[in-house]
């Protein structure tokens, strides 16, 4: 997820970024963990999102005041809190979360959680967590934004928050299989859905994902 440097304010980012994260605790294939800030308004970014994730504490997930519910298993956990350990023995910081909450004694919970001071070469930025965890990334300009984007070994989806033609064209540079501009919803029966590079070959929906299950013959015939 990137926001230019150009956006109003950073509600919006905020919002995705953080209720995103809430979606089955950040176990999920297609969420944005990587916010790319503009390095001008860096703090003012990551204090819209952790206030923002504040909002979302874990809970019961049988309470239908609950928005973010535990990890899978206590592996899942583990997992989770050696990646945000390593962020840390990285120069990393931890703006908010980074650990197990103490009212919640049973079951496999993480609090949400913002790294900030994130370089995109870290572990943390360049792996799938698979938690409800969010690496900060500070970015000079829309190249630069672009180049960090694109410099991982994913493109499942991706979002891009500011002006709408330049948005587009930041979007447009990004190697990712989905895109939203300002918080637009991408997910439909009528959209493909499906990345490029290591996440994966082909689509579902769509009239690409419709084509997968046609055959095609080939014919041939002297001249």
């Amino acid at each position: 997820m990137i926001a230019l440097d150009d956006v109003e304010d950073f509600g919006m980012v905020a919002a995705t970024a953080a209720f995103g994260m809430a979606t089955v605790s950040g176990q999920g294939c297609a969420l944005s963990t990587r916010i790319l800030l503009p390095e001008s308004r860096y703090e003012e970014g990551i204090e819209a999102i952790a206030s923002m994730m504040a909002a979302v504490p874990p809970g019961d997930p049988t309470d239908a005041a609950t928005m973010m519910g535990p990890l899978i298993n206590a592996r899942q956990r583990d997992r989770v809190e050696s990646y945000v350990q390593s962020a840390v023995d990285d120069g990393a910081r931890i703006v908010c979360g980074g650990a197990r909450p103490d009212h919640l004694e049973k079951g496999f919970y993480y609090e949400p959680t913002l790294i900030g001071g994130v370089d995109n070469a870290m572990r943390v930025a360049q792996e799938e967590i698979f938690g409800p965890v969010l690496v900060a990334i500070p970015y000079a300009d829309d190249d630069e934004a672009i180049a960090i984007a694109n410099d991982s070994i994913y493109g499942l989806s991706g979002a891009v928050f500011g002006d709408e033609e330049r948005a587009l064209r930041v979007a447009k540079g990004i190697r990712t299989g989905t895109m939203s501009i300002n918080g637009g919803v991408w997910y439909g029966a009528d959209v493909p859905f499906g990345g490029y590079k290591q996440s994966g070959i082909g689509r579902e929906m769509g009239l690409a994902g419709f084509e997968e299950h046609l055959e095609t013959k080939a014919f041939s015939k002297p001249v």
